[in-house]
Formats: C-alpha cells, sequence, structure tokens
C-alpha cells in the first residue's frame, strides 16, 4: 500500500513537471496572423493580461526603445495584442521592422506572450529564412523573461506586504474599538459603583427621614391636643 502511494505521488509530481518547466521558458511557437501560421517566440510569465502587457510595453521601451501600441488586428482567438509599426534602429536588423506581441490568458495568473515580427505584412521572421533576426527576436524574449519574473515576484510581494499591512491596521483598529469598549466599560462600573453607595447613602437617609417622620407625627399630635386644651381654657375665660 506504502509503495503503490509513494508511485502515485511520484508520478503525478512528474506530470506536473513539464507545466513548471514551461513557466519563464523562452521556446518558438506558431500563431496564425495575416492568413497563414507564422513563426513567434514564447514565454509564460506570471500575471494577469493587463499586468503582463503592462510590464511588457514598459520594458521594451526602457530596454529597447520601442514602443508597442494597441490595435492590430487578424490574430485569431481570444487575445490581447499590441504592435510596433517600422521601428528603426533596433538590434534585429539595421532596416525598420515591424514587430507584434500577443498575450493570451493561460488562467487568471499566467499568460502567455508570443512576440514575432517581421519586414512587413509579407516578410515575417522564421527561423528558416531569416535566422539572425528570428534570433535576436529570441534574445529579446529572452530578456524579457526574466525581467517579467523579477517584476512577478515583486508585486507578488508588493501584495502581500499589502495584505500585511491590512491586517495589522484591521489588528490596531479591533484592539482600539477593544481599548474604547473596556475604558467605556469601567467607566460605566464606576458610575454604577458611584449608584450603588449613592443608593446606599439614600436608603440610610430614607430610614432616618422615616423615623424623624413618625417622631414629627407623634409631635404633631402631642402639640396639637395642647393646642386644644389651651384653646379649651382660653374659651372659658372669655365667656366669664
Amino acid at each position: 500500500m506504502f509503495n503503490f502511494r509513494f508511485l502515485l505521488l511520484m508520478a503525478c509530481l512528474l506530470g506536473a513537471a513539464p507545466a513548471w518547466a514551461q513557466l519563464y521558458e523562452v521556446r518558438q511557437g506558431q500563431l496564425p496572423y495575416a492568413g497563414r501560421s507564422q513563426s513567434s517566440v514564447n514565454v509564460v510569465v506570471d500575471g494577469s493580461v493587463d499586468e503582463t502587457r503592462d510590464f511588457f510595453q514598459s520594458f521594451m521601451k526602457d530596454s529597447y526603445r520601442i514602443s508597442f501600441k494597441s490595435g492590430l488586428a487578424g490574430l485569431l482567438g481570444k487575445k490581447t495584442a499590441i504592435a510596433a509599426k517600422q521601428v528603426a534602429g533596433t538590434a534585429i536588423s539595421s532596416r525598420p521592422v515591424d514587430l507584434y506581441a500577443a498575450l493570451t490568458a493561460l488562467t487568471d495568473s499566467t499568460t502567455e506572450v508570443a512576440l514575432f515580427g517581421g519586414f512587413g505584412e509579407k516578410t515575417f521572421f522564421s527561423p528558416d529564412l531569416t535566422a539572425a533576426e528570428f534570433k535576436h527576436l529570441q534574445d529579446m524574449l529572452e530578456k524579457y523573461a526574466p525581467a517579467a519574473r523579477t517584476n512577478a515576484y515583486r508585486q507578488q510581494v508588493a501584495e502581500a506586504e499589502a495584505k500585511v499591512a491590512a491586517v495589522d491596521k484591521e489588528k490596531d483598529k479591533l484592539n482600539r474599538a477593544i481599548e474604547s469598549t473596556r475604558s467605556n466599560t469601567a467607566a460605566n462600573l464606576k458610575r454604577i459603583d458611584e449608584l450603588l453607595r449613592q443608593n446606599k447613602s439614600n436608603a440610610l437617609l430614607l430610614r432616618q427621614d422615616s423615623v424623624q417622620l413618625i417622631s414629627n407625627g407623634q409631635l404633631h399630635q402631642t402639640s396639637s391636643q395642647i393646642l386644644e386644651r389651651r384653646r379649651a381654657r382660653l374659651s372659658a375665660v372669655d365667656h366669664k
């Protein structure tokens, strides 16, 4: 049973290896454009299509002074395509070249970049007919791949840092809320204690006042009786 599980695990790992090996590995490919299949150099990178496009454009502009723009038509399938037409002074050729990049989302977090080009719409680079230019195109993507990996990891670190910062911010918020609640509870307990002491004092005062009220009633009765007797004597004297 143990050997079977071990072999099954190894088979799964070996089966997954080619997919991992493709990440950031520059290789030749084919894609349909201008009515036929064109040779390209491809690489799969981490990141969404939008993130990949933005960094690819920035990298090409900073490294080769090539400005890729949107608006490329003619590619089949759901691809985001950008192009740089009649670019002169590149490392590819002394002649002006047209360069194209097709970006395809493989998953939500991985994108395939296919780079191809030519001297015009009728002369595209290929490893057979224009080997030198195609090799320069491949060298360009070979330089892009590690930069894309670094950029992707930097973004992943930034995202993780942002999540940690958000968690810490929420932690501080919760701590402040807890401290506020504790302070409010302590203030309420202090107030309750003061009210309990005041009620105890009030109860004692009520008992004292009740006793005095009874004495006052008795005094009132005695005083009233004395008053009545004196009124009676006064009345008897007045009638003589």
